[in-house]
This record gives C-alpha cells, sequence and structure tokens, in this order.
C-alpha cells in the first residue's frame, strides 16, 4: 500500500485497504455483531483492546464476561435498546474492560449501528471502538486538581498580564468576602488592594511576574466589604505559554496571617501569664530535663537564672525519695495523662524542705499526638500550711475559752435558779401575804360604811370611799403584775389554739359589757395559731376590753374582728418573724376614740396611760402585757390609729402545724 501511495497508483479497489490504513491510524478497532446467532467478529485492534490473545470471532456472553462488573448491565441494556427498531438503531456508550488475560483495565468508547428487516428483524449490528484511557485519567487528574484548588484552605487565583481575574476559589472569595455569584471575570487586581498597597504590588511585585520570576513575602490584600486589611503571606508565580514560553498571565496563591499573628500574640499572652504568675511553673522534655521555670519558680527553689534551671527534674527534689517520686509520676501521666499531689522541693542555696502542690501532665501536639514533653505547675504551701496550724491552734483555744464559757453558764443558770426561786416566792408573797392586808383593809372599810354610815358625816364617808377605791385598784395593779410576770416563765406547752373559740369565750365573759355598751360585733372565721390557751385568752380579753372600754359616748360601738394568712413577702417585712415560718394575721377593729399615731408605740410600755384614771379605769398594764405575750409567742403586734376615728390592733402570731 505504501509503495502504491508513492507511485498514486491507487485505484477504487483499494478502498478496503485504505479504510483499514485510516482506522488503524486513528487506534480504532472495528466489529461485527449477527444479532440472530449472539456472535461478536472483530478485528485485530478491537480483540487487543478487549485483552484477547487471539481469535476473530466470540459469543456475546463471553464478551459480556469482560466488560467492568459495575459498567456491564448498563453496557447489555445499551446494545438491546439499539435492536429495537423504535431506536434507530444507533448505539455509543463508555465504559471500562478487563483484559482477558493480562487483567488490564481499560476505558472504551463505542459507537455503532444496528441494520433491521423490513418486519423489524435486526440482521446486523456493527461499529468502531477507541481506547479513551489517556482522555479519562486526564479529565480525572483534572477534576482532581480543580478540587485540590477548590477546597484549599488558601486562596488561589489566576489573572492575566493585565490583572483581570479569570480564576478564584472559594477560600479566596471567602477571604476578601466576595460571593459565590459575583462574576469574577469583572475584577481586577487593584479592586483587591488598599491604594497603598496596589502601589507596593506594582512596584515590587508585578515587575517580577512580568520578567517570569517568581515573587514571595508578606502582603496586604483588602475585604471588599468590611474595607479590612489582611495581613497575608502570598507566592506568584508568572503562568507561561506552553508552545512559545511567553509570559502570559499570573498566579497567586496566599494564606491569611490572621490566625497565625493571633496564635503569636495568644503565645505572648501565655508567656507574659506565666513570667507573671506567682505560682512555680517549668517545662521539661520526655527524658525530665527541664527548659523552662518562670521567675517565680526560680525564686521558689534559688535559682538566679533559667540557665541554672536546665537541669533533671529529680535534681528539685531530696535525693532519698527522688527516684520513688518520679516512677509515681511517670506511671499515672502514662496511665491518665496528669498526676497532682504534695511534696516537698529543695532549695538549692538553703537547703530548706519546702511543701508544694504539684500538677503535671504531658503536653501532647493536638496536630501529630505525639508528645512534647511534660508541664508542671507548684503552688508554695508554706503560709497555707501557717495558716492551718494556726487555726488549729485557734479552735484549741476556742475550744477552752468555750469551755470556760460553758462552765460560767452553768453557773449561771444555778444562779438564774435561784433567783427563780426567790421569784416565785416574791409571787407567793405578792399573791397572798399583800393581798391579804388589802382584802382586810378592803372588808373593814365596807363594815364602817354599812354599819358606821350613820354616825359617820359626808366627809367620812367619802374617805372610806376613797380608802376601798384605793384597796381595790391595789388588788387589781398586783394581780396584772402577777399575770405580767408569769408570761415569760415556760411552763405550759405550746399547742394549737382556736381563736374562733378562743374569742367567742372572751365575748362570753364580756357580755354583760357588751350589753351595756349595745355594742356590735363581727367577727369571721379565724384561724389556728400554736400558743399558750390562757395566754391567747388574756390577749383577746385585753384587746375586747380596750375596745369596749374607750367607745365614744355618741356613737354605737361596732368592733370587726378577721384574720388571714400572710404572704412569704409580708412575712419577710417584718425583720422579727422567722422567713421560714407560715404566719396568721389578726385584726381587732373598733370605731371608738382612737389616739393619735404619735402615741402608737407608746401605748405598749408599762403603766403609760393616754387617759387619767377619771376618765377611765385601769392599771396602765394591759398593752404591755399583750405585747409581752405576743412577743413571748415569737410574734408581733402594733396599732393604727387616728384620733376620733377608731383603732385597728393588729397581731401576728405563727400558724399551727401539725
Amino acid at each position: 500500500m505504501e509503495k502504491q501511495l508513492e507511485t498514486g497508483n491507487f485505484t477504487e479497489a483499494n478502498n478496503e485497504e485504505w479504510m483499514r490504513f485510516a482506522l488503524l491510524s486513528a487506534g480504532l478497532g472495528t466489529w461485527d455483531m449477527d444479532p440472530l446467532v449472539r456472535k461478536v467478529r472483530w478485528d485485530d485492534r478491537c480483540r487487543e483492546l478487549f485483552g484477547f490473545p487471539e481469535g476473530h470471532v466470540i459469543e456475546y456472553q463471553d464478551l459480556l464476561k469482560y466488560i467492568y462488573p459495575d459498567d456491564r448491565n448498563r453496557v447489555d441494556q445499551a446494545i438491546t435498546n439499539a435492536l429495537q427498531p423504535e431506536s434507530g438503531g444507533n448505539f455509543s456508550v463508555r465504559f471500562r474492560t478487563i483484559g482477558a488475560q493480562e487483567w488490564k483495565v481499560r476505558w472504551l468508547d463505542c459507537k455503532g449501528k444496528s441494520y433491521s428487516l423490513p418486519d423489524g428483524t435486526p440482521y446486523r449490528f456493527a461499529g468502531i471502538v477507541q481506547d479513551i484511557t489517556r482522555e479519562i485519567e486526564d479529565r480525572e487528574r483534572e477534576e482532581l486538581m480543580i478540587a485540590l484548588v477548590e477546597n484549599s484552605p488558601d486562596y488561589m487565583a489566576a489573572a492575566d498580564n493585565q490583572g483581570r481575574f479569570f480564576y478564584m476559589n472559594t477560600a479566596g472569595k471567602n477571604l476578601l468576602g466576595i460571593a459565590d455569584e459575583f462574576d469574577i471575570s469583572s475584577l481586577v487586581n487593584k479592586d483587591v488592594f488598599h491604594p497603598s498597597d496596589f502601589h507596593f504590588m506594582g512596584e515590587e511585585v508585578y515587575n517580577h511576574l512580568l520578567a517570569g520570576r517568581k515573587w514571595s513575602g508578606n502582603i496586604h490584600v483588602q475585604h471588599m466589604v468590611t474595607k479590612e486589611r489582611i495581613p497575608c503571606y502570598a507566592d506568584f508565580i508568572a503562568i507561561r505559554d506552553v508552545s512559545s514560553g511567553k509570559v502570559i498571565g499570573r498566579c497567586a496563591t496566599l494564606r491569611d496571617l490572621r490566625p497565625v499573628l493571633q496564635a503569636e500574640k495568644e503565645q505572648q499572652q501565655l508567656l507574659a501569664l506565666l513570667e507573671n504568675s506567682r505560682d512555680f511553673v517549668s517545662l521539661s522534655n520526655e527524658e525530665g530535663i527541664v527548659s523552662y521555670v518562670n521567675p517565680a519558680g526560680l525564686q521558689l527553689v534559688g535559682l538566679d537564672t533559667v540557665e541554672d534551671a536546665k537541669r533533671s527534674s529529680t535534681d528539685f527534689l531530696f535525693p532519698e525519695v527522688a527516684a520513688a517520686i518520679m516512677q509515681e509520676v511517670n506511671t499515672a501521666i502514662a496511665k491518665k495523662g496528669h498526676w497532682s499531689g504534695e511534696l516537698n522541693f529543695r532549695h538549692f542555696k538553703t537547703g530548706e524542705a519546702i511543701p508544694v502542690f504539684v500538677t503535671t501532665m504531658g503536653v501532647i501536639d493536638t496536630a501529630t499526638g505525639v508528645s512534647q514533653g511534660r508541664a508542671t505547675i507548684c503552688r508554695d504551701l508554706r503560709q497555707e500550711k501557717a495558716i492551718r496550724q494556726q487555726q488549729i491552734e485557734n479552735k484549741i483555744e476556742l475550744e477552752r475559752m468555750v469551755e470556760m464559757r460553758t462552765s460560767e453558764l452553768k453557773k449561771a443558770n444555778i444562779d438564774l435558779n435561784i433567783v427563780n426561786q426567790n421569784l416565785e416566792q416574791f409571787a407567793y408573797v405578792a399573791s397572798h401575804d399583800l393581798q391579804e392586808p388589802l382584802r382586810k383593809i378592803n372588808m373593814f372599810s365596807a363594815l364602817l360604811q354599812d354599819k358606821y354610815q350613820e354616825q359617820l358625816n359626808e366627809t367620812g364617808m367619802r374617805n372610806l370611799g376613797i380608802i376601798r377605791n384605793a384597796a381595790t385598784r391595789m388588788t387589781t395593779l398586783i394581780q396584772d403584775l402577777l399575770a405580767f410576770s408569769r408570761v415569760s416563765r415556760q411552763d405550759h406547752l405550746y399547742e394549737a389554739v382556736d381563736l374562733h373559740k378562743t374569742i367567742q369565750q372572751v365575748l362570753a365573759d364580756l357580755d354583760m359589757l357588751i350589753q351595756q355598751k349595745d355594742a356590735v360585733i363581727e367577727m369571721d372565721e379565724l384561724c389556728t395559731v400554736q400558743g399558750i390557751p390562757l395566754h391567747m385568752t388574756q390577749l383577746f380579753h385585753n384587746l375586747l376590753g380596750n375596745a369596749l372600754k374607750f367607745t365614744q359616748p355618741d356613737k354605737q360601738p361596732l368592733i370587726k374582728i378577721h384574720s388571714r394568712r400572710l404572704s412569704k413577702p409580708e412575712v419577710a417585712a417584718h425583720p422579727q418573724l422567722q422567713n421560714e415560718m407560715p404566719y396568721c394575721e389578726i385584726r381587732v377593729t373598733d370605731n371608738g376614740i382612737g389616739f393619735a399615731p404619735a402615741y402608737a408605740k407608746k401605748i405598749f410600755v408599762i403603766f403609760q396611760r393616754l387617759h387619767g384614771r377619771g376618765e377611765y379605769e385601769g392599771s396602765g398594764i394591759g398593752l404591755a402585757l399583750c405585747q409581752k405575750i405576743v412577743t413571748a409567742h415569737h410574734g408581733v403586734i402594733y396599732a393604727e390609729s387616728e384620733e376620733g376615728k377608731g383603732a385597728t390592733f393588729i397581731v401576728i402570731l405563727p400558724v399551727f402545724t401539725s
């Protein structure tokens, strides 16, 4: 054929030879399948691409075995579709083969066409096949490179010689604040620099690139939105035309230096923290050789410089215990990564034993997981131990003083019991011996008044009346004083007191006075409190007695009694009350003569009277007794009033809880 080409002696009979020559030159193989018998005939090139050593005919099912498993069904389906008349007979598919002999994987591009009889029966299916393995591998490498560039954490971009960008990766856009949808080709290099920085780029960087040289160094780019100047380390290279070698553009890789600068700043801050720490801080390698000790640590162990401290960790301990301690520390760090405990450092100048609390931990490189050595922090315990010893001594002294005080209190209790016994004797004398002469004065005054009434003149009778009234007042005063003194005694046990029943009993006792005054009593359901029943009776007998006593002559007396539970904020408003206990408020309100607000506290002082004896009878002890009873029951009593507008007495007592 070559001879025919040289002589030009080439005829139409040689078309088939020409066709084979063309196919061979293009690296194409041919195949021809008989759809009826399901056999494939191929040429040498096609057989080679399937990795068969010999033979030009193969069964279709045997052929499928040497198609890559993941592609096999897809190829079979494509052939089936091409043999259908309605498909037009066209066939085109890319797939992989596994060489029948050498098991080599190849990518093939197979194209063909089927031919059918008028009834639609296919009688021939033929085509060509081409090895595209190199094309696929090149494309995969290109996609890999693109993926590497796109997923790089660093800025990567390319521009022509005029500075017009034609590519920028995602990291670059993020660095400059550029949206993904932004048309990067509308951007030029001066857009990403501050004017002063762009001047430097033009003078220093771009001249190198136009000359075909690379440039590396620190630069600043400008954020498109915030205008922040961002420090970066840059590598610029020139892009050359492959054929001519002419510089046709430039590409750059930038690494954001902000994290590095921030890390350096934090490192400086950490170093400053270590340098100014009041605790001993040291660093050592895996072999236990110390490389750094902070100033406080040097001072603690009596060393002058860091160079003096560059020695084995065991030198900081006393020789007789160093080996055992280091074994314990090494074991703990190997198992848990750290060790903590109390030990003694050796002062290098004085030999003093310095008690310290030590924490030693392994330092691991987070990137590689490799141990970098150890860090140790120690706290000087000398002051702490001195304080602890002082606390022990103080505790012993306190216990001694408490014991002495307890002894004094026991003696005081004995003396108090003697005083209480004397008071009881006084109470007996007051209730019997003092009242006995008063009873006789009363009795004989009455006899004189009855028996000698006719012999005595008007002055004598008036004097006898004065004597009897004075004796009666003295008796009442003594009885009230006895009641007042008994309130503070704890002879009675506290119990649940139903105030509704208590006040009903008091009202029954005061029934004659209520009728005399034509008074109206209004009372709600009252709460149950924790108290001494007799004292509760005395309390409300005095309060209601006063309400009936101090009435206005031209107004029907009206007395209202009601109670309610106090909320926690209301309890907290009274410092005398305990916040964790429930309390009940009882209000006794009248429409009597009242009193000026200035006397609201004075009325509870013993023997204090706002009116003369001629106006209202009484000893001046009643309200003082009320206050003493309420205080003894851990409660509060106070009054609100205006002169001529009645008065309200508020009593707050603990609610009974079972």
